[in-house]
Parts: C-alpha cells; sequence; structure tokens
C-alpha cells in the first residue's frame, strides 16, 4: 500500500521543476492557513493535499513557519514592485496617489486566500521576521507619504499630515479583505476603484 501511494504522488509531481514545487507548496500552505488556519494546519496537511511526502516539503522549507514567511514575504514584494513602478510613472501626485491606492486595494481583492493569511496570521512570525517585515511594509508606506506631500504642496490635496493620510486610506483598503465577496455584484476592480474615488473624495480640495 506505501509503495502505491508512493508512486501516485510521484506520477502527480513528475516533469515539475524545482520552482514548480515550491510555488505548489506555496500555494496549497495559503489555502489551508485560511481554511484551516495556521495553529491547526500541519506539514502533514500540506504534503497530503499535494501529493507530496513530508520529507519533500522539508527539501524547500525548513519548517511551517518558513512557509508562512514565505506567503507573507511575496505579498510585500508584490506590493512594493507595483507601488513603485505606479509612483514613478506618469501622472499628477493625487492621481498617482489615486492608482496606488485601487492597485493597493485590487491586489488584496484578487488574492484573497494569500492577504488573509497575510492579514490574520502574519502576527505569528518570529519576532526577527515581523521586524523584518514592518521594515518593509514601511518601504511602501512612505511611497504614499511621499506623494501625498507632493500633492498637497501642489494644491491638489487637502492639507493633512501625509503620514495620518496615508494610514488612513491604506487602513480602509486593507480591511475590505474582510468583507468583500468574490461572488458578489461588484468585481475586484469596480470595488478597487469605488473605495479610492469615496476615499479621496474627502480629502481633495
Amino acid at each position: 500500500m506505501a509503495k502505491a501511494t508512493t508512486g501516485r504522488r510521484q506520477s502527480r509531481t513528475r516533469g515539475q521543476t524545482g520552482n514548480d514545487r515550491r510555488a505548489q507548496i506555496i500555494e496549497v500552505a495559503t489555502a489551508l492557513f485560511r481554511e484551516k488556519g495556521y495553529h491547526v494546519t500541519s506539514l502533514d496537511d500540506i504534503a497530503d493535499r499535494i501529493g507530496f511526502t513530508k520529507p519533500a516539503i522539508y527539501y524547500y522549507f525548513k519548517s511551517k513557519e518558513d512557509v508562512l514567511f514565505a506567503i507573507v514575504n511575496g505579498i510585500v514584494d508584490e506590493a512594493l514592485e507595483r507601488f513603485h513602478a505606479i509612483a514613478e510613472g506618469p501622472g499628477s501626485p493625487g492621481e498617482r496617489v489615486h492608482a496606488l491606492l485601487v492597485e493597493h486595494t485590487r491586489t488584496i481583492l484578487r488574492n484573497l486566500d494569500a492577504n488573509t493569511v497575510f492579514y490574520n496570521e502574519r502576527g505569528l512570525l518570529s519576532p526577527e521576521r515581523e521586524k523584518e517585515m514592518r521594515k518593509r511594509e514601511r518601504e511602501y508606506t512612505e511611497v504614499m507619504q511621499r506623494l501625498y506631500a507632493e500633492g498637497v504642496a501642489n494644491g491638489e490635496l487637502l492639507d493633512v499630515d501625509p503620514a495620518v493620510a496615508t494610514a488612513t486610506l491604506l487602513g480602509a483598503s486593507i480591511w475590505s479583505y474582510r468583507w468583500f465577496d468574490p461572488e458578489g455584484r461588484l468585481s475586484a476592480d469596480e470595488v478597487a476603484e469605488q473605495i479610492a474615488k469615496l476615499l479621496l473624495n474627502g480629502y481633495r480640495r
């Protein structure tokens, strides 16, 4: 029986590269962490759902926390890449703040599993890794703060502290992961645009 199970596992993963397998582990772990929670999900659960052996998981990740870190780190990588592209792109500061807010919300809602894990489970990382995440998060909040300050300077945005404005805008955007319904009447793109319009109208002159 054990040999038959191993054969099935090998046949399901044959032809995959190491990067493919690592990505598959992250994808399945993300879904399980959202469904069951980080504490309840074991590496055995992840291996069983994929069809791997548990030692195969350990080949790519030394611990379950390493898997969680890969998930949350990937979220920040994606956010930073998109934020910098928008911040350095065309448009006035106010237009780029709007675009950043839309993109921030859209990214959350298009990838609900990973972002739900990010916001619900990241506090379970080690203090060292949580400190690293906070440092990287500050990088993209500073991008929006800088643009908001430019919008204030040119008279485009309301003169409030950029740190307060950024925390309010991003905080309201983040909360959408709790109530957005992927099967609902509005798409992720439509919700993202409406959130940005609603929030920024309160800040525009």
